[in-house]
């Protein structure tokens, strides 16, 4: 791994390029006007790039650049404005004031929606394994704007954790989090989104197993949802129940209730 800065950089960048670097035990080296494609080819490694408004990260064997968007985020927040539903917030029963945990965060569409509907007396925390998506996202979410200031603050309250999902629950306290949600990345998926497929040549995949399961039952407070292909004989043979789903979706939402759950 390589850490550098864009072409114009500000001293901060620098210092920011050098920290990381640092921390992930890679190399730092001066941008100095080089083509990045070049620079790619030559290295044969990946290229982790620093700026103040947004950091990128190549692969060498990949034309495009993984960085952060909100991507569908925002269309869905336009659309429950409007007064549609969203099957992943039909799914979860998301009111305002819950609290959710979003196990796989990925590009944190998920976990934007989720806190816009949670609004600002909720509590939405993102998990990802990856350290270099969490910061490439972390800072995605702290300095994206939209036109709609709700939107922006959701983004802003979300807390991003570097970690991978079950050190994390083992951590946490009986029932601390309303909600616990799950959407791994697809082994065969049919997402076609362009801010997704650079994504997956960084991300972990990994199987949800009954250990898993068993810890976030301990955590949630209310439901576990996890989104996946559909049908999934995994899922329903770990005890998730697939709500209906769209006909013309190729993915479906999962929920296992609380044993017990009295809260809706």
């Amino acid at each position: 791994m390589i850490v550098t800065t864009a072409k114009t950089f500000s001293h901060a960048d620098t210092i920011e390029a050098r920290r990381l670097a640092a921390n992930w035990n890679a190399a730092f080296k001066e941008r100095r006007k080089r083509s990045l494609q070049k620079w790619l080819q030559e290295t044969k490694e990946a290229i982790y790039v620093v700026s103040e408004v947004g950091d990128k990260l190549y692969h060498p064997d990949l034309t495009q650049s993984f960085h952060f968007h909100p991507s569908m985020a925002w269309l869905r927040v336009q659309r429950i404005i409007k007064g549609s539903k969203d099957p992943m917030v039909e799914a979860m029963k998301l009111q305002w004031g819950m609290s959710l945990l979003d196990c796989t965060m990925g590009l944190a569409s998920d976990s934007i929606v989720g806190s816009f509907i949670t609004g600002q007396n909720g509590y939405t925390a993102a998990l990802e394994k990856n350290k270099y998506i969490t910061e490439i996202v972390r800072k995605g979410l702290q300095v994206w704007r939209e036109e709609l200031d709700t939107f922006n603050q959701s983004m802003r309250r979300i807390k991003v954790v570097n970690t991978d999902y079950y050190s994390y629950l083992k951590e946490q306290t009986d029932q601390a989090f309303d909600i616990i949600y799950f959407d791994p990345m697809f082994e065969e998926t049919q997402e076609s989104s362009v801010h997704i497929a650079p994504l997956r040549s960084f991300t972990c995949y990994d199987t949800l197993q009954p250990i898993h399961v068993k810890e976030a039952l301990r955590v949630a407070k209310r439901r576990i949802v996890v989104k996946s292909s559909f049908p999934n004989q995994h899922l329903e043979k770990l005890g998730f129940v697939f709500k209906k789903r769209r006909k013309s979706a190729s993915f479906g939402y999962a929920v296992m209730e609380k044993e017990g759950n009295t809260y809706g």
